[in-house]
């Protein structure tokens, strides 16, 4: 059984929308989601969902992301291989683009507990050597959108599932719900720097896909905002 059964998401109206809004708080209530497709002639007018958790009153972006709840794999040309998700609990669908000859899955696969933002590189990159699957490396920003189950007019959607134990993140020291967590990356400071002084933070692909929909004025006070809130977090140490 798995270590937990909660497993959250939010979901946003389109590609340009940055306020998460709530999608499903169980595993149950976010696979019965995700075994609807319907017919699309334009893919961008479906909604779209991740399955995280935010901070309080943040948007769209790594950085507000607190937990990762699933594992979804974007098979695009890759075909589906049942044999390597033996005993695991999972949801696939087929994507928009899918053809019988180019196949385009969403392997979506239930974490045994939540995963910090901040562990999520590390974790994603080990889930898919242990899946063998290749997946799309652009995906694996905690903060990744996926569209919702649709089709082409007149195809036909797939759809697999299995039920087994939640795939385990195997962190060394496991993410509780109820532990005191890390903070939300913009104040979080370590013992000895901040967490702009780290090279690590820095050489992490940085996301932008929380400027979507906005206009350079826009974008230009968020950064700014983000400064302060820097400077600010500094001159307290």
């Amino acid at each position: 059984m798995p270590a937990t059964t909660t497993v959250n998401a939010v979901k946003f109206h389109d590609i340009k929308s940055n306020q998460p809004r709530n999608f499903a708080i169980s595993w149950n209530g976010l696979s019965a989601l995700l075994t609807i497709s319907v017919p699309n002639s334009d893919k961008t007018q479906r909604e779209l969902w991740s399955p995280v958790t935010y901070f309080p009153n943040t948007t769209r972006g790594n950085r507000n992301v607190d937990q990762v709840t699933c594992l979804v794999v974007d098979m695009d040309g890759e075909a589906f291989d049942h044999a390597k998700l033996d005993g695991l609990e999972y949801l696939a669908y087929t994507t928009w683009s899918h053809t019988d000859d180019d196949e385009h899955w969403h392997l979506v696969l239930p974490l045994a507990y939540p995963v910090p933002a901040y562990r999520w590189h590390e974790v994603w990159t080990r889930l898919h050597e242990r899946i063998n699957v290749v997946g799309d490396p652009q995906t694996k920003d905690p903060a990744r959108i996926f569209y919702r189950p649709q089709h082409k007019p007149l195809a036909t959607p797939r759809l697999k599932m299995q039920s087994g134990e939640y795939i385990d993140p195997q962190l060394d020291q496991p993410f509780v719900a109820n532990a005191v967590r890390r903070p939300n990356p913009r104040a979080y400071q370590s013992k000895k720097k901040h967490y702009w002084e780290d090279e690590a933070w820095w050489n992490e692909p940085q996301d932008l896909s929380r400027f979507n929909g906005m206009t350079k004025p826009q974008i230009a006070a968020a950064l700014l905002l983000e400064l302060r809130e820097l400077r600010k977090s500094h001159s307290l140490n």
